[in-house]
């Protein structure tokens, strides 16, 4: 299995910009803004308004009008993935780059990810961390995700090992990248950002900025935010996104590399700390087995312990472990003073 080869870009490539819009009037124009305040001056942003019935439509129209490099286009509700897909069959760019439309770049974004295409050539995807923000501005996380992979991620993929990407506003692919990873399933209705980078890891390295580019916001309504699954109800949402991210996976490997990979290690390695919070919550068998393949010691023992406490102190244990809050906050922040060079 080898990576796709990609071209060399020219000095100054054109970097199109894909966002989908539902119903965001109260952040898409500090997105738009965020773009105008970019350093890096050669772009373009395709905004798809996905069937939005408040005011964002003509917000982004607004922005049009003033604005030559804004482009707004429009469809019925019908998804992030179809929205996506939409705002890319308008792409001009030697580069594409994802931004969600209630989040925002910092002035050097741009800039700092074609610099870094600059510098490594073979990579297909260019990453960088995010940092999270709440709506009203205090920070939750200042580096998000807490691992951020780079190199050649498909063969470890293959074997089990979920990949440290970023959500959406951290990826930006070369062109001949994303033209592979579109169209991207339509009945992705959420989460479409999962399907991009997944796909665009399978294709060409992935070359990784290690400090945060954008900020993250966190609101409330967000289909995705920082916080795990914490009842069995939002598990199996997980599980069916799982099986869905799979199949897709499994159908553009076949594709793109003439292969049909196995999906086992994915349900019982990439999908373990999954499947132990499910025994949290059923009583099912088999954690033993999953904790073996847990990435870490400190996830091992903590697992254990979760294990070992009944069902309601466990789960309780769970919902603070794994959903964003102050004590979480104020561990990590220590943890992260405690790790600082001296």
């Amino acid at each position: 299995m080898n990576p796709f080869t990609v071209s060399r870009l020219s000095s100054r490539p054109l970097v199109t910009v894909l966002m989908a819009n539902y119903n965001y009037e109260r952040w898409i124009g500090r997105a738009l803004e965020s773009l105008l305040a970019q350093t890096y001056p050669h772009w373009e942003v395709v905004v798809c308004d996905d069937g939005s019935t408040d005011t964002s439509r003509e917000i982004v129209a607004s922005y049009a009008r003033r604005h030559d490099r804004i482009h707004l286009v429009t469809q019925a509700n019908a998804g992030m993935a179809a929205a996506l897909n939409t705002a890319f069959r308008h792409a001009r760019g030697e580069l594409v780059a994802l931004l969600d439309s209630d989040d925002e770049w910092l002035p050097g974004r741009l800039q700092t990810v074609v610099h870094q295409f600059n510098l490594t050539p073979q990579a297909g995807t260019v990453t960088h961390l995010v940092r999270a923000v709440h709506a009203r501005g205090q920070v939750l996380k200042p580096i998000h995700p807490r691992r951020l992979d780079s190199g050649w991620l498909a063969p470890s993929m293959l074997a089990g090992r979920e990949p440290g990407l970023p959500p959406c506003s951290g990826l930006t692919f070369h062109t001949e990248v994303a033209r592979r990873i579109f169209p991207l399933p339509a009945h992705f209705r959420r989460c479409a950002d999962k399907i991009a980078q997944d796909r665009a890891a399978l294709l060409a390295p992935v070359s990784a900025i290690r400090h945060p580019l954008s900020l993250y916001r966190i609101h409330g309504s967000n289909l995705t935010g920082l916080s795990g699954p914490c009842s069995l109800a939002a598990l199996e949402s997980n599980f069916e996104f799982l099986e869905q991210l799979w199949d897709d996976r499994r159908s553009f490997v076949l594709a793109q590399h003439g292969f049909l990979p196995d999906a086992g290690p994915w349900r019982n390695i990439e999908s373990a700390h999954l499947q132990l919070a499910r025994r949290l919550f059923t009583g099912e068998p088999g954690a033993p087995d999953f904790l073996r393949v847990l990435p870490s010691c400190v996830q091992r023992q903590v697992w254990r312990l979760l294990l070992a406490l009944p069902a309601p102190a466990a789960q309780a244990a769970l919902r603070v472990w794994w959903s964003e809050n102050a004590v979480k906050r104020l561990f990590r922040n220590s943890w992260d003073l405690l790790r600082q060079p001296v």
